[in-house]
């Protein structure tokens, strides 16, 4: 599930919307930054992928409409705009059934390429309802920050810290069907227990979901890449850095 409802406010004066905008290459035009998650998606084998899409940035399905993509069978769920990332993965879930769901932001690279691959196997071998994969990140105070026990256990989740010790950030994640459960009832019948943990004008993040579901109960464990590295392009600086990106 990828999603792209935003409105890349943080990066103004661009035709197209950010997640074409293009990374390295740094003296041509370079890929498309979405490419980038698609090709670790293909690398784990997943061939069906959901868009939560917002109105208005049909230049992403034309994108995905090319001979490039013609592997993956893409299904869209179209919005005017929603409060936040749980409520565009509410979406996405209508269409996920009772299927495993693979999760990553089309606007952040990482590596390594094969995370999802090693996510997916500590997901089908252990009682984890939620994986998470884990990255070194410049900025912690924009991110939401992991604590994880030695068995890779998440025991907290800090969300954009203004300062702290953790040094690893969640930028991925794969999930049972039973946290698909979690989160659509979740917002359906409680969404003010999910409000209550809004603290910035960003509202909500999926990370105060995966708090809420560890408080309930719900295993959630990590997958550590702490020798990769990852990048948000949602700034104008960091998107400059995206051009030296070099695979």
């Amino acid at each position: 599930m990828l999603p792209a409802a935003g409105t890349g406010s943080r990066l103004p004066d661009h035709e197209l919307s950010k997640e074409l905008l293009p990374f390295g290459n740094a003296d041509e035009r370079g890929e498309p930054v979405i490419s980038h998650l698609l090709n670790c998606v293909r690398e784990a084998g997943i061939r069906d992928v959901i868009v939560v899409l917002r109105q208005g940035k049909w230049d992403i399905p034309d994108y995905l409409a090319g001979s490039e993509w013609a592997h993956v069978r893409f299904s869209y769920k179209i919005t005017r705009g929603t409060s936040g990332v749980p409520e565009t993965v509410a979406l996405g879930l209508q269409d996920a059934g009772a299927r495993r769901v693979v999760f990553g932001f089309p606007d952040i690279l990482f590596e390594p390429k094969d995370a999802f691959t090693r996510m997916i196997e500590r997901l089908d071998n252990t009682d984890a309802d939620v994986v998470l994969g884990l990255f070194p990140t410049e900025n912690p105070s924009k991110m939401d920050m992991v604590d994880s026990g030695d068995d890779g256990r998440v025991l907290d989740i800090e969300i954009k810290p203004g300062d702290t010790a953790l040094a690893l950030t969640w930028i991925l994640a794969v999930w049972k069907p039973a946290f698909s459960t979690y989160l659509s009832n979740l917002l359906s019948k409680n969404p003010a227990r999910l409000d209550e943990l809004a603290t910035d004008p960003g509202g909500t993040h999926l990370g105060h979901v995966f708090q809420l579901a560890m408080a309930d109960g719900m295993l959630i464990a990590s997958e550590s890449f702490a020798d990769g590295r990852s990048l948000d392009i949602g700034t104008p600086d960091d998107l400059a850095r995206a051009r030296a990106w070099v695979s």
